[in-house]
């Protein structure tokens, strides 16, 4: 029993200093030796991450005020004819106001020879127009290339690879001109249009506006009522919230008295008897619909066209009024149909003759 006693011991004592001495190499490997265990710290000089070389060159300086560029919309046949009307040049930018006013500069390769280069563009589906008016005249249509700017230069109707054609520019005549009549008076091109497809095309982004900087060209599009931007007193013209260029009601002879009796039926509920007093309209800024009799001063001009252009945006497309949360919002007449071309010409003539008492 004492032998037996004795061997436990000794294996207790044993383990007791196994630990010991284990510990002990452990620690000694760790911290050298001594108790304040400097050893285990890390060596700052020794970092391995790489001094950075000290900055040689200036700083940026962020105070020089750069101008804003910003993009502007247009309708693809306008922004067609204004490029005609500027002379149709290749490589001369042309200036277009856009459907916000804004004064925009633009040039025919990046704005406008994509119009004829680029499928799905004139609407969902769209062949490019270059795909059926390409380079081979002996298979294009109308004898035709409208794939690069020498085969425009070159017209329609080509009796040969070398022969000239008919101007398609009539020189510069954009309203004369067979470009014109095919794609906004007829509206047959592109191919397979749909009817629902506004005259004057698809709105587009084109063209930049240069904040603060002058425009780099004199040559621009002869003025228009879709190129106007500021009404009577210089101030901005009044824009419906919908964009959209003017529609076919423009081209017809509007009657007041007919307009009137257009009037009385789908504005009159709104803009009261004559147009001269807007019924409440809450969630607005103005709290009112706004009254057509005086109607907004900068939507006023002398020429009937430019001021039937201005009221004709609006019923064409319709608008939202500023604020919160309208009540009221004008309709889109003439993109819903409900409203004949005819119709519209009518009351713009009524709502000009209410102005000019």
């Amino acid at each position: 029993m004492d032998d037996f006693r004795k061997l436990m011991y000794g294996v207790l004592v044993a383990f007791i200093g196994v630990i010991v001495i284990w510990v002990s190499i452990v620690y000694i490997s760790a911290c050298g030796f001594t108790f304040t265990c400097r050893q285990a710290q890390p060596v700052a000089e020794r970092t391995p991450v790489p001094t950075l070389a000290a900055a040689t060159l200036p700083a940026p300086d962020f105070s020089i005020s750069k101008p804003t560029v910003t993009h502007c919309r247009i309708a693809a046949v306008n922004l067609i004819g204004n490029w005609v009307s500027a002379g149709y040049s290749d490589t001369k930018p042309f200036t277009f106001t856009d459907i916000d006013g804004k004064t925009c500069e633009a040039n025919f390769k990046n704005d406008v020879q994509p119009l004829f280069l680029e499928a799905n563009l004139w609407y969902p589906g769209a062949l490019a127009c270059a795909a059926c008016h390409q380079s081979d005249i002996s298979i294009a249509s109308a004898q035709m290339d409208l794939s690069s700017y020498q085969g425009m230069l070159m017209g329609s109707l080509r009796a040969s690879q070398n022969a000239k054609g008919e101007d398609i520019f009539s020189g510069g005549e954009w309203e004369q001109s067979k470009l014109y009549d095919v794609l906004y008076v007829k509206k047959t091109e592109p191919l397979g249009r749909p009817p629902s497809l506004p005259a004057e095309g698809p709105t587009i982004f084109a063209g930049e506006q240069v904040q603060g900087t002058a425009s780099a060209t004199t040559e621009s599009a002869t003025p228009t009522p879709a190129a106007s931007s500021a009404g009577a007193g210089g101030d901005q013209i009044a824009r419906p919230s919908n964009p959209g260029g003017p529609g076919d009601a423009l081209n017809l002879t509007g009657d007041a008295n007919s307009g009137a009796q257009v009037f009385q039926v789908n504005c009159l509920p709104c803009h009261g008897p004559e147009g001269a007093q807007g019924v409440p309209n809450p969630g607005t800024d103005d709290g009112s619909v706004p009254v057509l009799n005086p109607i907004d001063p900068t939507m006023v001009s002398s020429d009937y066209q430019t001021f039937a252009y201005n009221i004709d945006l609006f019923v064409q497309h319709g608008s939202t009024p500023a604020g919160p949360n309208p009540a009221i919002s004008m309709p889109a007449w003439g993109d819903q149909g409900a409203l004949t071309q005819q119709q519209i010409a009518d009351v713009i003539a009524y709502i000009i003759s209410l102005n000019k008492k």
